[in-house]
């Protein structure tokens, strides 16, 4: 069948995908919904059908349209500095604490690998027979299947991510298995990141959720955010994408370097240090520090020029109307930050991921592109003044992440 859909069905299914994920609109992939649609046509059922089903709270229709545009890209020990933050220093922390179990969660787990990946990890950097835990979950059950038959194939190991830790067994030249002792503490479900966890799953010590919230809406993205963060035990760390959040969530601190894109979740009655973990806009807001008024002028003096105001105060004033809702205000003051001062880092990074959650990648990509050009020119580990001081290095992964994003089809 290859005529013109009816352009109301695709248009509830596009409606239905992205209160099911959480997708924004420009990650729903269009190719995908249509396939499953036509399927169903071709099996005889009518637009009237299929879209009567569709109005519908759930539906099977609904599920396999979700499934459809899922992007299931992942591998063993991706991103291995998560993986060596949590053996040097997450897991030493956790027993400091006087843990007596450590458990895991791969939040969006696809086929398995990250789950797998991280009970290998947590495995190896305990005394032997401390007991681990880890939940992989995922909202497409065949994904599950894969990962409980803890058998791969050659595209799960890359040259970019090492073996960082005993993990699996080669069962030819194209397979390998994963290793019975890694099985044993590693279990899957079904859920859905918008979603508040089962409470029989428990607490963790440690969350994975990686290049998962990049296509989600800010609403959608900030939810699930906080969903996680509930299932933390106090001082559990979540791990995420590299320019999946712009700034620290809620309840929690940053940890380990910025690009590293690790918090912590604070305990109870624990604050944060003054320092620049200090929210944005209450800094934006702290009082000035009064002048010592000047002298009477003994004749009229001709004003001086105000200097203009600092990049960071201006970028200040663009996160204070982001947290009021008015993103277009903030667009309007950032974009005037990057004309004015176009080497601010902090600004062009800010304006990218500003234009990317209302949808316009493809004028954030060339910002991405400025971003890294322009980082790449200082060392490393040089600080770039801003709301928050961090490291050039940040800067030049941020865009580094984006711009290696994989496709969505």
């Amino acid at each position: 069948m290859s005529g013109e859909l009816d352009p109301r069905l695709l248009t509830r299914a596009r409606e239905v995908v992205a209160a099911i994920t959480g997708f924004r609109d420009d990650a729903i992939a269009t190719e995908a919904m249509e396939r499953v649609v036509r399927a169903e046509l071709t099996r005889g059922r009518s637009a009237g059908d299929l879209l009567g089903e569709l109005l519908q709270p759930v539906s099977p229709l609904s599920a396999t349209l979700a499934r459809s545009v899922l992007v299931g890209e992942t591998y063993f020990f991706r991103q291995p500095e998560h993986f060596r933050f949590i053996s040097q220093e997450g897991v030493p922390a956790a027993l400091r604490r006087g843990a007596l179990a450590l458990r895991g969660w791969s939040a969006g787990c696809a086929t398995g690998e990250e789950a797998y990946s991280l009970a290998a990890c947590l495995q190896s950097s305990l005394p032997h027979g401390f007991p681990v835990e880890v939940l992989g979950t995922d909202l497409q059950e065949s994904s599950l299947e894969t990962a409980r038959r803890a058998t791969y194939g050659s595209w799960s190991r890359r040259e970019s991510a090492p073996r960082l830790f005993p993990l699996y067994v080669e069962l030819g030249d194209r397979e390998v298995q994963i290793l019975p002792v890694v099985r044993r503490v590693t279990t899957f479900a079904q859920s859905n990141l918008l979603a508040p966890l089962p409470e029989r799953f428990g607490r963790f010590d440690f969350i994975l959720c990686r290049n998962v919230l990049t296509y989600f809406t800010p609403a959608a993205r900030d939810a699930a955010i906080t969903l996680l963060s509930r299932t933390l035990n106090p001082g559990g760390l979540l791990f995420l994408g590299a320019v999946e959040v712009d700034r620290v969530p809620p309840g929690m601190v940053r940890e380990g370097p910025p690009e590293l894109q690790c918090f912590r979740l604070l305990a109870p009655g624990e604050s944060v240090a003054p320092s620049s973990r200090t929210r944005a806009s209450d800094r934006a807001r702290a009082p000035e520090k009064p002048e010592r008024p000047a002298p009477p002028a003994t004749k009229p003096a001709r004003a001086a020029a105000a200097p203009p105001p600092e990049p960071s105060r201006i970028h200040l004033t663009a996160l204070e109307r982001i947290e009021e809702g008015d993103e277009v205000g903030a667009t309007a003051v950032l974009e005037a930050l990057v004309r004015q001062s176009p080497d601010y880092l902090p600004g062009l990074l800010e304006l990218a991921l500003l234009r990317e959650r209302s949808g316009a990648r493809e004028a954030a990509v060339p910002l991405m592109r400025t971003l890294r050009s322009r980082a790449e020119r200082l060392p490393p580990d040089q600080l770039v003044d801003g709301p928050e001081a961090l490291p050039a290095r940040f800067y030049q992964a941020s865009a580094d992440a984006y711009l290696n994003q994989g496709t969505l089809e």
